[in-house]
Parts: C-alpha cells; structure tokens; sequence
C-alpha cells in the first residue's frame, strides 16, 4: 500500500476516495450503486459545460487545457536539482575559460530555460539582454498555465449550471406526466433529475476547481524554480567559483522552501 501512494499523487487518491464516500453513502442509504448511474445526464452535464467553455474560450486554448490535466495526475514537479550539476560543470569550465568543454556540458542540460541562459552567457551577451529574455520566457510560460487553471474554474462555473438545467428537464417531464403517473413513477422520474444536479456539484467542486487549485500551486512553484535559474545564470556571467554558486543557490531554495537544501550537495 505504502508503494502504491508514493507512486500516486494526491488528486488521484482524492478522486478515488470521493467515489468511495459516494459509494459509501449510496450503500448507506439502501441506494442501489447503478441507480445513481444516469448516462443522459451526464453527458448533458459534460457536454454542455464543454459546449459553454468552447463559446467563452479558444478551442486550441480548451484542448491544452484539457491535455495539462494528465500532469497533474501525478506528483511530477518541475525537477531542477538534477540540471545544478551541469550549471556547475558548466561554471567550472567557463570560469577556466575552457569554452568548449563549457558547450559540451551544455548539450547535456535537459531544462530549456538553463540551457538557453547559459548559451547566452557563453556567446557574450550583455546580462540586461539574457535577464530580459529569460523573464520573458517566465512570463509566457505563467501566463499559457494559469489560463489553462482559468479555463477549469470555468468549467467548474459551469458545471452545476447545466446540472440544474438537466433537473428542470426532469421536472418539465414529471410534471407533464403527472395525470398518467403513479407515485412510485413520479418519485422514479424526480430521482432522475436530480441526479443531473448531483453531477453538476461532484464535477465542479471534486474535479474541475480542485484541479485548478492545483494547476494554480504549480503554476507557482515553476516560477519559483525558473527564478532559481535566472539567479545561477546570473551567478555564471559573474564568473564565480562552482562552490560559491552551490552555495548560494541553497540559501536560496532554503528561502523560498523549493527544493531540499541538500539536493544541491546530492547533485553537485
């Protein structure tokens, strides 16, 4: 057990124990688990919050924000503490002066933003120019994230709206039948379209707003980690001493609470 929760993250393990304490009440209360099962309205629920987000938004912007809900099914933040050990490689050969063995080192950095400040550093650009760039690559990069978190605080908007929507149906229907119907019939077809209301909640306030909270505390935690490269690339121009920039870039994560302090000395 204790494996498979370190291999898992929290919002699916919530999203597990949500269907349990449904399923839980349901067996609670005698209510038969395939009774709360009611496929038109859910897709009247889906469908139609999908439908309203693509009126108010892009679609190109709804699909990536729909693809980033895979990354946040795992606990796969941002990994920095691997790449320290290149950008103090990269610093001991830049420093000797030694510039290709500092571009080899280069070839190896995975992160976009390291690779492309330290290349920068290496071709002799003013540090205005790499700060400058490298600031905007943050800000393109917080922006597309947290309209992708926007766009499922709209659907959680959405939701319960088109929940409520699918009751009124139900009740359009009960009551057009009510001369025909007996009770056990009525009270069957009120339980049917409340059901589209219970939908409209489950999705909204188990599913889509916690996802955007969360895309929403790693949209957060990338830019404290992007800030973190802007500062050992400033550390590289500067030319400084691979000890002096370990050192540094732990006061920093100890600050800002990003990363253990002794990853660097893992990776260094």
């Amino acid at each position: 057990m204790k494996k498979f929760i370190d291999r898992q993250n929290s919002a699916l393990i919530g999203l597990l124990g949500g269907v349990l304490v449904l399923a839980t009440m349901a067996m609670a209360s005698h209510q038969d688990l395939l009774g709360l099962f009611n496929l038109p309205g859910l897709v009247m629920v889906l469908g139609g919050t999908l439908a309203a987000t693509l009126v108010s938004r892009p679609m190109k912007d709804v699909i990536t924000a729909l693809r980033a809900l895979r990354a946040l099914l795992r606990d796969e933040n941002p990994e920095v503490t691997g790449e320290i050990g290149h950008l103090l490689n990269i610093a001991h050969w830049y420093r000797d002066g030694n510039l290709r063995a500092a571009e080899q080192a280069i070839e190896q950095v995975r992160n976009p933003l390291l690779r492309a400040g330290a290349q920068l550093v290496l071709d002799r650009e003013p540090i205005q120019d790499i700060v400058k760039l490298l600031q905007w690559r943050i800000a393109g990069a917080r922006t597309r994230d947290l309209n992708n978190a926007q766009i499922l605080r709209t659907m959680a908007m959405f939701g319960p709206a088109f929940g409520m929507l699918g009751t009124l149906f139900g009740l359009i229907q009960m009551l057009a039948s009510l001369g025909a119907s007996g009770l056990s019939e009525i009270g069957a077809m009120m339980s049917f379209a409340l059901i589209t209301t219970l939908y409209g909640l489950l999705l909204a306030n188990m599913v889509f707003k916690p996802l955007a909270m969360k895309m929403e505390q790693r949209v957060e935690h990338q830019t404290m980690l992007m800030n973190f490269v802007i500062e050992g690339i400033l550390l590289l121009h500067d030319r400084r001493h691979p000890t002096v920039i370990k050192e540094a870039l732990t006061t920093y994560m100890q600050q800002h609470h990003t990363v253990a302090p002794d990853a660097i000395v893992k990776a260094a």
